[in-house]
């Protein structure tokens, strides 16, 4: 049986363990092959006070254009971190050049969290973006991201007023083309939430992770990954879903256990046996 492939259109950081870092070792992990379209190399993610970045833009769409010409197919699209609107654009017209009606298209929309932007984006690039998403079959915003997306003001200062009004939330962003949407991180009470709503059969499925640490960066990422990887070898999204929970739960308790720098990511290591088929959860 031939190993199936995902396209993986990221960032590449050197310390942070997140986007192509994490993506790579995870996908392997559950024998899909992931083949990197980086979109930037980064010393390390933005999150530190300081980092060197060369943007790889002029190189996508030659990366692109060679695979076309060698007859590649993927079973798989996933999009993290994109630099700029135009980036935007290469991914969308990355899309139209290699899916197919069965080609699983995720886009993780990086755009913010906290109520707030991050610094390097704005309201072009949330257009961009929720163009972009209307083009994927499945979307892992997180709260803010989501909020976004739909066309409302992130508030940082209000948290959800329960879980109801989010997946609410994901069944309207279903509107925009994605069947399926995953809002992830979403504090509530004493857990963290991931809730995700199918379009195609009106279904409801969530997990959650207790709450530990002060928010590890790459969380987001590994959670993508890990569904995108679960959706390719035909997975259920909720069994997926809870795969990753539990990579993230064991990993943050680890990384708390140690004293990590939150920006230096989690120790998901140790823990990739849970993402085996043989593993149960």
């Amino acid at each position: 049986m031939a190993i199936p492939k995902v396209a993986a259109i990221n960032d590449l950081s050197g310390l942070g363990k997140c986007s192509l870092t994490a993506a790579i070792p995870i996908l392997s992990v559950m024998g899909v092959q992931a083949c990197p379209l980086p979109t930037a190399a980064l010393s390390n993610q933005t999150g530190f006070p300081s980092y060197a970045c060369v943007d790889l833009s002029g190189h996508m769409a030659e990366f692109a254009a060679l695979w076309d010409r060698q007859g590649v197919r993927f079973d798989g699209i996933y999009t993290g971190f994109l630099c700029s609107v135009e980036q935007v654009a290469l991914a969308g017209r990355f899309i139209d050049t290699f899916a197919r009606p069965e080609t699983v298209v995720l886009v993780d929309p990086v755009l913010g969290d906290d109520g707030r932007f991050y610094p390097l984006f704005d309201h072009r690039m949330q257009a961009a973006l929720t163009g972009l998403a209307a083009r994927a079959g499945v979307i892992t915003p997180n709260l803010t991201e989501a909020r976004l997306l739909a066309g409302l003001a992130p508030d940082p200062t209000t948290p959800p007023q329960g879980l109801e009004p989010v997946w609410e939330l994901a069944q309207q962003l279903t509107r925009l083309g994605p069947h399926t949407v995953v809002v992830t991180g979403v504090h509530w009470q004493d857990r963290i939430w991931n809730l995700g709503y199918c379009a195609k059969d009106g279904r409801r499925f969530s997990a959650s992770t207790r709450r530990m640490g002060g928010g590890f960066s790459g969380t987001g990422d590994i959670l993508a990954s890990v569904l995108c990887g679960g959706l390719v070898r035909g997975e259920a999204p909720g069994r997926a879903l809870e795969r990753a929970a539990a990579l993230l739960e064991a990993s943050i308790a680890e990384s708390c256990a140690a004293g990590t720098d939150p920006r230096e990511g989690v120790a998901f290591e140790h823990h990739l046996h849970l993402l085996l088929k043989e593993e149960t959860i």
